[in-house]
């Protein structure tokens, strides 16, 4: 019997089954559509292990720059309160406990023995200002001199306890955390370079939007986490 004859003499049941036709149709699209959705979202988890996408791990960060500006109040504690905020970003990222009493711990630990290196970096960053201040005057001799060499310290400082905050374990002696953090500098220069930009990016902001302090804590953090992760991820040969 010749098919056309038939949709010709039954024209609903053509109709009927070109309509059962397309809603199968639709639902082979709509399953690829969701099918892909899924990919997309395991491959982003695969990227940020540990979150359900970017945007959570941006979250975090922000959640991070709370706990060190709170935990950095007394101002002496910024040190361990950085070194509290990598550990808890590592955590995260690795979809490990990360909740505020880790964090908290982190930061218990990460205070004994760092009262010498958190006072004698906060004197320093002091007198690092006090000669930019003095050369920028024009009345201290040879002020040029004075501030290259004081901004050279302030940056060599700065980015050393980054580093020294990254190295930070338990039970480990911060004095030999930061001869270990400044001489990276030398050993991963673009690494160090990137901390540094963080560190300008982070003052930049606050110095525009006072109120931005409060997240700044978090950005170093996690520009610490990744410059580490860059340096340590698996399958990276030295130059």
């Amino acid at each position: 019997m010749d098919p056309a004859s038939a949709d010709a003499r039954d024209p609903h049941g053509a109709r009927g089954a070109r309509d059962a036709r397309g809603a199968r149709a639709a639902r082979d699209a709509g399953d690829a559509r969701a099918a892909r959705k899924a990919d997309r979202r395991a491959r982003s988890a695969q990227a940020v292990p540990g979150t359900f996408g970017r945007f959570s791990l941006f979250a975090e960060v922000l959640l991070t720059g709370v706990y060190v500006t709170v935990l950095s109040l007394p101002v002496v504690t910024a040190l361990p309160a950085v070194t509290a905020g990598v550990g808890h970003l590592r955590r995260h990222l690795r979809g490990e406990r990360d909740g505020m009493a880790e964090v908290w711990e982190d930061f218990r630990s990460a205070c004994t023995g760092v009262w010498v290196v958190a006072a004698g970096s906060l004197v320093a960053f002091l007198l690092v200002g006090l000669n930019l201040w003095a050369a920028s005057t024009g009345a201290l001799p040879g002020g040029a001199v004075v501030a290259v060499v004081s901004a050279g310290l302030g940056v060599a400082l700065s980015v050393g306890l980054l580093r020294a905050a990254s190295l930070w374990e338990p039970d480990q002696s911060w004095f030999e955390l930061l001869r270990r953090g400044v001489r990276g500098i030398s050993v991963d220069p673009a690494g160090s370079a990137m901390l540094f930009a963080a560190v300008v990016m982070c003052a930049v902001l606050v110095w525009m939007l006072t109120p931005l302090v409060i997240i700044v804590g978090g950005m170093l953090a996690f520009a610490v986490v990744g410059v580490d992760f860059r340096t340590n991820r698996p399958g990276r040969t030295e130059g």
